[in-house]
């Protein structure tokens, strides 16, 4: 049977307990909420395994989950959990490590050893979580429990061939019993079964059989609704060694696995923890957006200052080599939207010269949305850039060499995220990298553009500096505005908005791909993306609507979410309009929306009320459109194709 987790283990005697005994402390005195800044930096200090799992176990259960959710500053998520061997430790390792990153769990785990039955007979120990993101971890029981004879390869091979599509149906059953995300991972070939065959053919044979099914699973991660987390790049990636088993293992003591079932060592556990707390910040929308890179022993070695641009370390031997293996890999990051800004101690004019005429610079300036090389503190130099970007400092990560400034950042800006790195500059491409702080579900077009986007709006700045007022300004932009109904090459891009967008949100509902899919095929909902360009270019889709029908034949805007590049500009104004004369045009009755408030929406509470929406008596945050007097279209923005687009199932 299911069970919501309230565990409280007791680590290892011996295990670190400086973090966990704060924790302790907070949610004696029911100060986790209230001290959230703090309880996230005391779990951005745990690395032991053990500890997290500790403190995952005092932050689970209702008083703490209370405690948390009276602060507001967490969102929530709803994670399942299954597999076939015991995974007692991860739901605690998984709450530690979401609460650490700004999430607010619920975390459920399925019985042993029943995902198969669980989902086959309609989840009906999870189905009532609702969870966004459901995660399955097997071991290679689940492939070997159907070969008779282990020691034949032939049926090994067969078994083997057969178990993705298995899988594959499996995770379909899954969306359909719980919605949301499905996560698998690959299944890791233990030394058991491995080393049990004596000639080297054989094992060849068998393990090449294993590679193959591995290869076709991480196949299934390619399809809309799924992921797939590879087990051997886990383990790899963090480091694993094994809870009294093999070191650098996968698998854990083998006395715990006779007598629990307990397959995975606790510290495969942390890391694969770790990667699903990737995914979920992912399916929210909350993946970081923006790097902000310090120069001088940085980007490159040696202070330009002192050393001059021709003076500066990169490319050709190390330590140049790191410092441009680190520019290599920050552009493949811009290529696929990550935003690039400079926060360094620099004169401006010394910086911008080595990088534009430095020879062996992959960063040039127009590679970077902001530049800060100045004198000033670093932490309000970079919480500057976020409100020149219009994103949330907690969008950002921070990359500096300098042990002061990263200790400085910290303290004066917690909601930015600080890498730790060391002095040798040859692991810090690695270190990021691996780090997955930018992970996205899927990479759209839009932001593969989006550098190109914020360029586009630094022109678009330099017009409205010179035009004589806003309307002026908003009329010689030469606004088009197209509305697209869902479809298979927008619909990722719809779901993302939904799931990142935090300011204009109306109603703080997010969709996941299967939820949207699902609704569009049961005609109990239509979806809509707004695509926006103008003279300086194309901000690509950057509006989100969710129409559905009400009992009485009102439409109701179920979530409406804006980008916040094209705020002030009348966007969301015209899209209501034109809801409104879609719905006047069917013969709906009238149109309603609701607003639900959030930390960061509060700024369009009186949307609804300012396009002639009336309050819903007795429902508040609820809105009604008559339809008799409908909002003028702003004139500045040219419309195509007309209002007829957005219709109702």
């Amino acid at each position: 049977m299911a069970v919501d987790v309230d565990v409280q283990p007791v680590p290892a005697a011996g295990a670190p307990l400086g973090g966990v005994a704060q924790l302790r402390a907070l949610k004696r005195t029911g100060g986790l909420g209230a001290a959230a800044a703090e309880l996230r930096q005391v779990l951005a200090g745990l690395t032991d395994p053990l500890d997290l799992e500790a403190a995952g176990g005092l932050l689970s259960g209702v008083r703490a989950h209370a405690q948390l959710a009276a602060e507001g500053g967490f969102v929530p998520q709803r994670v399942a959990l299954l597999g076939n061997s015991t995974l007692d430790a991860l739901p605690n390792l998984l709450t530690a490590t979401l609460v650490r990153d700004g999430l607010l769990p619920q975390v459920r785990l399925a019985g042993f050893d029943q995902w198969r039955l669980e989902i086959l007979t309609g989840a009906p120990n999870l189905a009532d979580l609702e969870p966004r993101v459901t995660a399955c971890l097997l071991d290679d029981n689940a492939v070997f429990e159907r070969v008779t004879d282990p020691l034949d390869p032939a049926q090994v091979e067969r078994g083997c061939a057969a178990f993705p599509a298995d899988l594959a149906a499996w995770a379909a059953a899954c969306r359909q019993a719980l919605g949301g995300l499905v996560v698998l991972a690959t299944v890791p070939l233990s030394g058991l079964r491995r080393d049990r065959y004596r000639d080297y053919a054989t094992r060849a044979r068998v393990e090449a059989a294993w590679e193959r099914m591995n290869a076709a699973i991480l196949d299934l991660g390619t399809e809309q609704g799924t992921v797939v987390l590879s087990a051997a790049a886990i383990a790899a990636r963090f480091g694993t060694a094994a809870t009294g088993g093999v070191p650098g293992s996968i698998f854990g003591a083998e006395r715990m696995r006779h007598v629990a079932g307990q397959t995975f060592s606790t510290a495969f556990l942390a890391g694969y923890a770790e990667e699903l707390a990737r995914v979920a910040r992912a399916d929210l929308g909350r993946s970081a957006k923006c790097l902000v890179l310090d120069l001088d022993n940085t980007l490159w070695g040696g202070v330009v200052g002192d050393d001059g641009p021709g003076g500066i370390k990169l490319g050709g031997a190390y330590p140049g080599s790191a410092h441009r293996e680190l520019q290599d890999l920050a552009h493949d990051l811009m290529r696929q939207g990550v935003l690039l800004t400079v926060a360094s101690k620099n004169d401006d004019a010394t910086a911008r010269e080595a990088i534009d005429t430095h020879p062996e610079m992959v960063l040039r300036g127009d590679a970077f949305v902001a530049f800060a090389a100045d004198w000033n503190p670093k932490p309000g130099n970079v919480t500057a850039m976020a409100q020149q970007l219009n994103i949330g400092s907690d969008a950002m990560v921070f990359l500096d060499d300098n042990p002061a400034e990263r200790d400085l950042m910290r303290r004066a800006a917690p909601q930015v995220t600080t890498v730790e790195v060391g002095a040798d500059p040859a692991g810090y491409a690695t270190l990021l990298a691996a780090r997955g702080d930018f992970a996205l579900l899927r990479v759209t077009e839009e932001d593969r553009g989006r550098t190109a986007m914020y360029r586009a709006d630094a022109q678009r700045a330099e017009l409205s500096r010179t035009a004589v007022d806003l309307e002026q300004y908003l009329v010689d932009l030469g606004s088009k505005l197209s509305v697209e109904r869902l479809a298979p090459l927008n619909a990722a891009r719809i779901t993302q908005l939904f799931g990142k967008t935090n300011q204009f949100n109306l109603t703080g509902r997010r969709y996941g791909d299967d939820e949207v899919r699902r609704r569009e095929h049961e005609r109990t909902a239509a979806y809509f993306g707004a695509r926006l360009a103008d003279r300086f270019g194309d901000h690509g889709l950057i509006a989100a609507v969710a129409l559905a029908r009400s009992d009485d034949g009102a439409w109701e805007i179920e979530n409406m979410v804006l980008s916040c590049r094209v705020f002030s500009r009348n966007v969301e104004d015209a899209l209501v309009g034109l809801i409104l004369r879609a719905a006047l045009a069917a013969g709906a009755p009238a149109v309603r929306g609701g607003f639900v408030a959030s930390p960061k929406n509060g700024k369009f509470a009186g949307f609804y009320p300012g396009l002639g929406f009336a309050p819903v008596g007795g429902a508040p945050g609820r809105y009604q459109h008559d339809l008799r007097e409908l909002p003028t279209l702003p004139r500045w923005i040219q419309i195509t194709p007309d209002e007829e687009v957005f219709h109702v199932h």
